[in-house]
């Protein structure tokens, strides 16, 4: 299967040639005053004119450190004549467009001694980063549909990374991505390193997804998005070869195995084979096993190795699984009856952990480890069994006891009655 080739040469040329592009940058720290390019725009009738004035005036983090439209676009803000403050000899540059927009941001964001500061934790790799991408190489070609620095992080009203209303934030990416990604007509003629064209359904897919669940109905801002998978100013389709390097950055232990099993020499696309792209739904055991709706019957017939590996280790799963479930009944229990039974839940919690791992060794589709591990599991809860079934036999004598002394003390009542009867 082909993938993308990136090369460095082109960024680190295109690096070289980012500090011809206009003026000095500017030396204050303090918010910018309004110029006369502001004034002007401001007074336009057409909004397209009128706009960039007005966001860049409300909120803007260049803006907010003393940078005016003048270090960007060049020009004479103080030449009230229009002639005059576009002339030649001012360095107006009018619109940046294509190659010139990153030329533009990276002057400044380029330089190490400018950005330490204004921003000492910032990179100053983006630009070259973005050559290396699929943008990057698409606009060296000639290609002006692809995304710029201002397709993304906007021209006027740029704001911090970590402002919630940035395009850029966390939980904004999916919707800044699909700005161009879900426009059919624009991805026309674009195509995957298959050569298969390049689909416009990925939000769809990824908002259905447990990733996405996690991020905006669990507030889980280090769920992934897509520049985590896909990078962001070297943004490049994984490669085929990458897929489980890409998903093994979270899921650390899941990588391991997989890469210990056959499966990681058979599937190209590695962990998308069962658990697909942007569409992740949540993992179930339902996955594992032999049945219709198990993953696994999709390529392994009745009767070869695989078929039979995944039938066994779907059954010791469920075997822990019911174990756990008579477990945790019968210690609910014998506390409803009034037992201490902490240190039965707590070891239940432990068999619930056996669990996990052997669904976590289950990914490099070996049984045994996986039978090792519930075997754990199932030896943890014959023990809570074997604790339940005393305590609840420990509640019976108790009860039984608690029975044949308060008949005793009745006895006792009843003849005390009596005596004092018959004394009157």
């Amino acid at each position: 299967m082909a993938t993308w080739r990136l090369s460095s040469v082109p960024g680190l040329a295109f690096a070289a040639a980012l500090c011809v592009w206009a003026p000095a940058t500017p030396a204050a720290a303090q918010p910018a005053q309004a110029s006369g390019c502001e004034t002007c725009h401001r007074a336009q009738a057409q909004p397209a004119l009128a706009a960039p004035a007005r966001d860049f005036g409300a909120t803007d983090v260049h803006r907010d450190r003393g940078f005016t439209c003048v270090d960007c676009h060049g020009g004479n803000p103080s030449e009230t004549d229009k002639t005059r403050a576009k002339a030649p000899a001012t360095g107006f540059k009018g619109k940046p467009a294509g190659q010139m927009v990153i030329a533009v941001c990276a002057r400044c964001h380029s330089d190490a001694a400018l950005m330490r500061k204004y921003a000492p934790k910032q990179r100053v790799d983006q630009a070259v980063e973005y050559a290396t991408s699929v943008h990057g190489q698409q606009l060296a070609k000639g290609d002006t549909k692809v995304a710029t620095c201002v397709s993304c992080h906007g021209a006027h009203g740029v704001r911090l990374v970590s402002d919630a209303q940035s395009p850029v934030y966390v939980t904004n990416v999916a919707a800044t991505c699909t700005t161009c990604h879900a426009d059919a007509e624009r991805m026309k003629g674009y195509h995957l390193p298959d050569g298969s064209p390049l689909p416009t359904d990925q939000r769809t897919k990824y908002e259905k997804s447990v990733h996405h669940a996690a991020m905006v109905q669990g507030n889980d801002l280090s769920a992934p998005t897509c520049n985590d998978c896909h990078g962001n100013h070297g943004a490049a389709p994984p490669g085929v070869g990458a897929i489980a390097n890409v998903c093994g950055t979270c899921h650390t232990v899941f990588a391991t195995k997989f890469a210990l099993s056959t499966h990681s020499q058979i599937f190209d696309r590695s962990c998308v084979e069962c658990h697909s792209n942007h569409e992740i739904a949540k993992p179930t055991d339902a996955m594992l096993g032999t049945d219709k709706a198990a993953l696994c019957a999709d390529c392994h017939s009745e009767g070869d190795n695989g078929h039979k590996a995944a039938t066994a280790m779907r059954s010791s799963i469920e075997k822990l699984k019911d174990a756990i479930a008579r477990s945790a009944a019968l210690v609910a229990e014998a506390e409803n009856a009034g037992m201490e039974m902490g240190g039965q839940q707590l070891a239940l919690r432990e068999a619930g952990n056996q669990l996990t791992l052997a669904r976590t060794e289950m990914h490099a589709f070996d049984p045994k480890p996986v039978e090792d591990v519930l075997q754990a599991g199932l030896g943890i809860t014959a023990k809570v069994d074997a604790e339940g079934q005393a305590a609840l036999a420990e509640v019976s004598y108790r009860r039984t006891g608690l029975a044949i002394s308060l008949g005793a003390i009745l006895l006792v009542v009843v003849a005390l009655s009596l005596k004092i009867r018959s004394l009157k």
